[in-house]
């Protein structure tokens, strides 16, 4: 049934979630009606008790197969986090790791200190360019 199931689902795993989704939304009442009507109406119990099956079955194949899409995504490795962290840098840090390589000599490093404090706000400035150079 898995096979046939994914056959016909959508590939991503949202949409095999949202169908999952709406299949548990008609299997559980559909569930709930044929028990109730396996009291008066036998037939029409016994009908809502297999529309209910076939639906949530359904369902439980979809969450099985995100659950195997879940389990076979490759993990964040730890570059991406080092790329991500890298990215969030502030243009000073950047600065100052350059110097620290040895990209920049002193007197470029306090030049572009100077123009990057130059565009922060005022009070932020002396506080900013005493951090910088301790």
């Amino acid at each position: 049934m898995f096979e046939l199931v994914h056959q016909y689902a959508p590939q991503s795993p949202a949409g095999r979630t949202a169908t999952a989704i709406i299949a548990c939304l008609i299997g559980v009442p559909a569930l709930v009606l044929g028990l109730i009507g396996l009291t008066g109406n036998v037939a029409a119990g016994i009908l809502f008790l297999l529309l209910s099956t076939v639906t949530l079955g359904v369902a439980g194949e979809l969450i099985r197969g995100v659950i195997r899409q879940a389990n076979a995504a490759p993990a964040d490795s730890l570059q991406d986090g080092q790329q991500i962290d890298e990215t969030n840098e502030t243009p000073i840090e950047t600065l100052r790791q350059r110097y620290a390589e040895g990209e920049l000599d002193q007197e470029a490093f306090e030049r572009r200190l100077d123009q990057l404090i130059g565009t922060e706000e005022p009070e932020q400035q002396t506080t900013e360019r005493e951090r910088v150079l301790e």
